[in-house]
């Protein structure tokens, strides 16, 4: 049996010594003359990765009970780690560049900066548009005037089909030429805009896309769209994030609309930021969130000094907290099919404590967390691991929504039905439309008074695949990585 202790960095100031957790695979499974004689088969290179994938699973896991006891150690690490993960496991993977895992967490990859959805242009033949979401700021797609809602037909001069877009958007994280159209109001129709080049640097997004305060005849509306969470460097995303609801404070807003309509989660910590900014009347005693691990590791860590702040998430006391501005304490949050993990957190944990009404389309549906792991003892291993280790409860007890949050009635509103796409943060913005209507605030229509016929919609069908999927940190939910547990193995 080998001894696991665990050492929670700013939470622990000791090893506790776990005696109940036996790893299998010891003994025999190392030893590469299996025939007990002859010549020794040559070491496997997988061996020592796999057995640290084992290893860390068999301690963290959520599903620890449901982990194969002899799995093949000589196979290629992704496939080893495959074959761990529980049948009801949809969300665990692993990457082969632990570093690449933590950029793509903090909003940090190789690109030109925009975000888009595919579909097909036509049902008469097979070419494929890629509909443009939103540009990053700061981005070389900003600088070459690339807007939300203009569709990309051709990338470095051949147009998208159904047989060649993936090998082209396969092109885009390096420097790339992109043929566009863009919606022309006095034509009414989309007029091609020629191309732009566009190159691929290491781009650092600041997920505090849009803050802005809508004046309605003195009734004030916060709008804040957030495309995923993370604290930044030093904390300056979330610090940012504080000075745009101080703003909103000072400005007055008493109706409040949180966009998370592409937004696929995050870290927990700046989960709670936002939270403590938008809950009324709450301070640090009130649970935003609860983590239940595996057994073992429950068990463990209830029986620590400090395991009730270990697994319970409190608010944080914010001076920038608008919540007891906002009329009916009601928060509105647009979701889409894209919306994940940290930001059903954010729903989840808000719902004891206010009214929250969601509008859009239904969400991922994912209630289970992670925790990044490294192998800092292996130099030649690079390997990262993002494996489910937890699930969350609000202060309520419940995680009830494995199958997303769904908006009831006309709150339901598909973002793609009518187009062009209306900026973000625009009053007639269909999701935003609808939420303005709720608070009784008329607008010009949606779509700028234009609704299309659907003979006159430049995309057919559903969307083929949207390229948030590719990030590998799509849809997560994880713990900061400096209150996380450490495995420390003898």
């Amino acid at each position: 049996m080998r001894e696991v202790k665990y050492a929670w960095s700013l939470m622990l100031t000791t090893l506790i010594a776990l005696s109940m957790l036996t790893i299998s695979g010891c003994g025999n499974d190392d030893d590469d003359d299996p025939g007990g004689g002859g010549t020794p088969t040559p070491p496997n290179p997988n061996r020592e990765i796999n057995n640290w994938i084992y290893d860390n699973m068999d301690v963290y896991y959520l599903w620890t009970d449901q982990i194969p006891s002899n799995p093949n150690r000589t196979q290629d690490p992704e496939d080893f780690f495959d074959d761990l993960l529980s049948s009801e496991d949809r969300f665990s993977y692993i990457v082969d560049d632990y570093q690449d895992l933590i950029n793509s967490l903090n909003g940090v990859s190789l690109e030109a900066g925009y975000e888009f959805v595919l579909f097909r242009e036509s049902a008469d033949n097979e070419n494929v548009i890629a509909l443009i979401l939103y540009v990053k700021h700061n981005s070389p797609a900003e600088d070459a005037g690339l807007m939300r809602g203009d569709i990309i037909t051709q990338i470095n001069g051949t147009t998208m089909d159904l047989d060649n877009y993936q090998f082209l958007l396969g092109n885009i994280d390096s420097d790339h030429d992109v043929s566009y159209e863009r919606f022309v109001n006095e034509s009414s129709a989309y007029v091609d805009q020629g191309s732009v080049s566009l190159t691929a640097i290491e781009l650092a997004d600041n997920p505090n896309h849009v803050a802005q305060v809508l004046d309605f005849g003195g009734q004030k509306v916060g709008y804040f769209m957030y495309t995923f969470f993370s604290p930044g460097t030093g904390q300056a995303y979330d610090n940012e994030m504080d000075q745009i609801f101080a703003d909103f404070k000072a400005q007055g807003v008493t109706n409040f609309v949180l966009d998370l309509r592409y937004n696929g989660g995050g870290s927990v910590s700046s989960a709670r930021n936002l939270a403590s900014l938008i809950a009324p009347g709450v301070t640090g005693t009130n649970i935003f969130y609860e983590n239940r691990w595996n057994d073992e590791l429950q068990a463990y860590i209830e029986s620590l000094e400090d395991g009730d702040d270990i697994l319970r998430g409190k608010f944080l006391e914010k001076a920038e907290n608008i919540g007891q501005s906002l009329a009916g304490q009601t928060v509105y949050v647009l979701v889409g099919s894209r919306t994940a993990s940290a930001s059903e957190l954010m729903i989840n944990g808000l719902l004891p404590y206010m009214d929250v009404v969601i509008i859009g389309e239904e969400t991922i549906g994912k209630n289970v967390g992670s925790i990044p792991i490294e192998d800092d003892e292996n130099d030649d291993n690079d390997y990262g691991m993002l494996p489910i280790v937890f699930r969350t409860y609000n202060s309520d007890g419940l995680s009830n929504y494995a199958d997303g949050f769904s908006p009831a009635g006309d709150n339901l509103v598909e973002e793609f039905m009518q187009l062009p796409l209306e900026p973000l943060g625009d009053p007639s913005e269909p999701l935003l439309a609808r939420a303005l209507e709720l608070m009784g605030i008329s607008t010009p229509g949606r779509v700028g008074g234009r609704v299309l016929a659907p003979y006159e919609l430049p995309v057919r069908g559903e969307a083929i695949k949207f390229s948030l999927d590719d990030k590998p940190g799509v849809n997560t939910m994880y713990l900061p990585q400096e209150t996380l547990p450490e495995v420390i193995r003898d």
